[in-house]
């Protein structure tokens, strides 16, 4: 009898009341993430709930720093190959780490999603003129090892 009550308590749990335990924590370990690989984060983490989908975050980065009379100049080859690296970096540190939150994230159901939007923001277009405009990793619930990466 105990054990069928506390089945429908569990049930009965908000996935609204969960994500707001959630974001805060889940925001910031985007953040760091991508800190980590030099980029800079141009617009903090953004995570939302959508009721059927599951948890959307959204974030800005540029991948190299805005060039100013104080720094060293890079040239074109170098400039592109820290963009490469850096993009490569954050696709590999998040989708590695998606794989492992989804499991542990109470507020996505068993068939939702968590998906990461990334914004890109040039700050070098001259030298790097093919950057993607955003990507996009999403990982579901019910397929933890299958991360989807795309690029806009």
């Amino acid at each position: 009898m105990f054990e069928s009550i506390l089945c429908v308590l569990l049930l009965a749990v908000n996935p609204q009341d969960s994500f707001k335990k959630e974001m805060g924590p889940l925001q910031e370990a985007i953040d760091g993430l991508v800190q980590s690989t030099g980029a800079r984060i141009m617009t903090s983490s953004r995570a939302a709930y959508l009721e059927g989908y599951g948890i959307a975050v959204a974030l800005e980065v540029a991948l190299e720093q805005p060039p100013n009379i104080f720094s060293k100049m890079k040239t074109g080859a170098e400039l592109r190959a820290s963009v490469a690296q850096r993009r490569k970096d954050i696709k590999d540190k998040l989708s590695e780490w998606l794989k492992q939150r989804i499991v542990k994230t109470e507020s996505v159901g068993a068939t939702e999603s968590i998906s990461i939007v990334v914004h890109l923001m040039n700050t070098t277009p001259n030298d790097v003129p093919d950057l993607p405009a955003q990507f996009v990793i999403s990982v579901k619930k019910d397929a933890p090892g299958q991360v989807t990466v795309r690029e806009y």
